[in-house]
């Protein structure tokens, strides 16, 4: 494989069936999360999420659940109708509780299990807890004596904020390997590479992808987090140039 007009790069992607613990991700700075991704296979069928209040009002959360496909670039999209070979499993996951208020700085723990059906076929089975939260002050302003003399309407923007979490339940005995099929400089920056990334197997892959050149150990391409959910078999990536040659 050829990268020009670079040198040549050595791919090393940590890839493919290695799966990656989660850390904290603050999301809008207002809610933290951890983990960020849940994967229950054989005999785990329940684990524990913490939800922490990072701003500074107290704040309402509501928990839902919803199915989502991953498109060719990564982004996830709200299912609608169901395509062929999509496995979800909204049906399966319980959650605990649907709703909290939280004080600034105040944690509270969210208890996501999941019932298999007796018989239910081998495969990755996967839906996405959408948290969505927004300060309890939001609505409460009081009008002010210029706002009840002039009879103008008022309109109060509240921000709403929303973070996803994949639920992924695995049944029976399931693989997955990923590699690099193809990478290129794009031609509207020097610093930006496309890559194709390709995924066979029974299951998702998850982890980060590094591009280092022959010989030098810190990588110039460094992606973290990157999911190739089923049943997609490729993904397309822009990575970023994180050093200078």
């Amino acid at each position: 494989m050829r990268f020009s007009p670079e040198r040549l790069l050595r791919l090393a992607p940590v890839l493919a069936a290695i799966v990656i613990p989660a850390l904290p991700s603050p999301a809008a700075a207002q809610l933290m999360i951890a983990p960020t991704r849940v994967v229950l296979a054989g005999t785990e069928r329940s684990t524990e999420l913490i939800l922490v209040n990072k701003g500074d009002e107290q704040t309402a959360f509501r928990i839902d659940v919803e199915n989502r496909r991953m498109r060719a670039d990564g982004a996830l999209e709200t299912v609608t109708e169901t395509r062929p070979g999509e496995l979800f499993a909204a049906d399966m996951i319980r959650f605990s509780p649907r709703r909290v208020i939280l004080d600034p700085g105040a944690r509270q723990s969210l208890r996501v299990s999941v019932t298999v059906p007796a018989g239910l076929a081998p495969g990755e089975y996967r839906s996405h807890l959408r948290l969505m939260s927004a300060p309890t002050s939001a609505g409460a302003a009081t009008p002010t004596a210029s706002d009840a003399n002039d009879g103008a309407l008022s309109i109060q923007l509240i921000a709403v904020r929303s973070i996803t979490i994949p639920v992924i339940v695995r049944v029976g005995a399931l693989d997955a390997s990923a590699s690099v099929d193809s990478a290129a400089l794009t031609n509207k920056a020097d610093n930006l590479m496309v890559i194709k990334l390709t995924r066979a197997g029974t299951r998702s892959t998850y982890g980060d992808l590094r591009l280092t050149i022959a010989g030098e150990a810190n990588p110039i391409y460094n992606v973290r987090g990157i999911a190739i959910y089923t049943p997609n078999t490729d993904r397309d990536l822009i990575a970023s140039r994180r050093v200078q040659l």
